[in-house]
């Protein structure tokens, strides 16, 4: 007979056990489109979904208690494993969903276990998790869009304003215009174009851009994270002072009215928010990056910067959306808001990938050199408990509640 000869032996992670019997259930996904006045239905099909497996499972005998925790052992472990069906053979990826175990007194040393998994089909390449350093670099893909439609807009609004009264002096324009440009000369070496802003206002947002990323590149990024995202902060906050907004909102600028020069202030200084905003993002990316690789910095203090950063372009987006309304303003305010979700998100991964943060209380007195070799067995982590810590004491007596990571 064929189960005779081809039975195999029931095991799930190298553990084998014993089956009496087995349910196996290929569910299809079937939408069904009907309509109106017409009997039945077109039937479309979508696909099978997970096979399921449901099967039960004994244990027996003196032993049966030894065999029956080394499976559930197995069982315990997260994440799918290589499952034998004793009919079809090995299934790479099968999920334990549930396993309830059932004792009877009628039986005694027996117990029968009811097993359901479900396979799990890896998805391609294109849908893995991304490393936190690769969700840190994508935040600066984000920003860039932003800062080339502020400076189109503005351009286009400066032109038209141009056209309208070529020979108005503009005085207060070319002000708000020339000032971040000052400001930036005086402390960033980098090569501008040296025209006239209201000549080239293109070319005038590419000089923002170059000095918004001078200021970046003047911060060499070393050990001194805290430092660094502190200066920057002060920086770029120093454009905008520069090249601030009209003290009265003027109204939003519209393709079917002619534009006035407090609209075009306006459009500038929002462009020069965008570039710092954008700016100030792509400064909490390369925190972020070196963070990854090499933790300085306590969870707290990486939500903050994630929240200065967002904060700064939810700023800027609200700007843009008083100086342009909230449809024309779309082109700069929809990556803008996609580089504040990637900051977000690379900072959720930044500090998901770290253990834990709990108290733990001192298991003996003396320092975090002799508390990171009784918790972790490695004296090297002693400058982590120390980070943790902030300035406390570094002496601890027995008892003392100490930041520590869970493992």
């Amino acid at each position: 007979m064929a189960w005779e000869d081809k039975l195999l032996d029931a095991s799930f992670r190298g553990i084998k056990f014993e089956v009496v019997k087995t349910d196996d259930d290929a569910p299809r996904s079937i939408v069904e489109h009907a309509y109106p006045y017409v009997n039945g239905s077109d039937v479309e099909d979508m696909g099978r979904g997970a096979r399921r497996i449901s099967l039960e499972a004994v244990f027996y005998g003196d032993d049966y208690e030894t065999r029956l925790q080394e499976f559930l052992d197995a069982m315990d472990q997260p994440g799918a494993g290589e499952f034998i069906h004793p009919v079809f053979g090995s299934i790479k990826n099968a999920q334990p969903v549930r396993y309830p175990v059932h004792h009877d007194a009628e039986n005694p040393d027996y117990a029968t276990v009811a097993i359901e998994f479900i396979e799990s089909t890896p998805g391609g390449s294109f849908f893995e998790k991304a490393l936190p350093a690769q969700k840190a670099e994508a935040i600066t893909q984000q920003g860039a869009a932003a800062t080339v439609s502020a400076s189109e807009a503005a351009a286009k609004l400066i032109e038209r304003l141009q056209a309208y009264s070529p020979l108005a002096p503009l005085d207060t324009l070319r002000e708000a215009m020339t000032g971040p440009l000052l400001y930036g000369m005086d402390f960033i070496n980098t090569l501008l174009s040296g025209m006239d802003v209201l000549a080239y206002p293109r070319a005038w947002g590419n000089d923002i851009s170059a000095l918004v990323n001078g200021a970046l590149d003047v911060r060499l990024w070393g050990d001194q994270l805290e430092a660094d995202w502190a200066s920057i902060q002060s920086d770029l906050h120093a454009f905008s002072i520069f090249s601030s907004p009209p003290a009265v909102a003027p109204a939003q600028v519209t393709s079917t009215t002619l534009p006035s020069e407090t609209q075009a202030v306006a459009a500038i200084a929002l462009t020069v928010q965008v570039n710092t905003a954008v700016g100030l993002a792509n400064a909490a990316s390369f925190v972020l990056a070196s963070e990854s690789v090499t933790p300085t910095l306590q969870p707290d203090e990486i939500e903050a910067i994630s929240n200065t950063a967002r904060t700064s372009i939810q700023n800027a987006i609200e700007q843009a959306r008083i100086t342009y309304g909230i449809e024309q303003s779309r082109t700069i305010t929809e990556p803008l808001k996609g580089q504040g979700l990637a900051v977000q998100e690379a900072a959720r991964a930044v500090i998901a990938a770290r253990p834990p943060l709990i108290q733990r209380a001192a298991d003996a007195p003396g320092n975090m050199r002799l508390l990171a070799h009784l918790w972790y067995g490695d004296n090297t982590r002693a400058p982590e408990l120390y980070r943790l810590n902030g300035a406390r004491s570094p002496f601890v007596n027995t008892g003392d509640s100490v930041n520590a990571y869970a493992r």
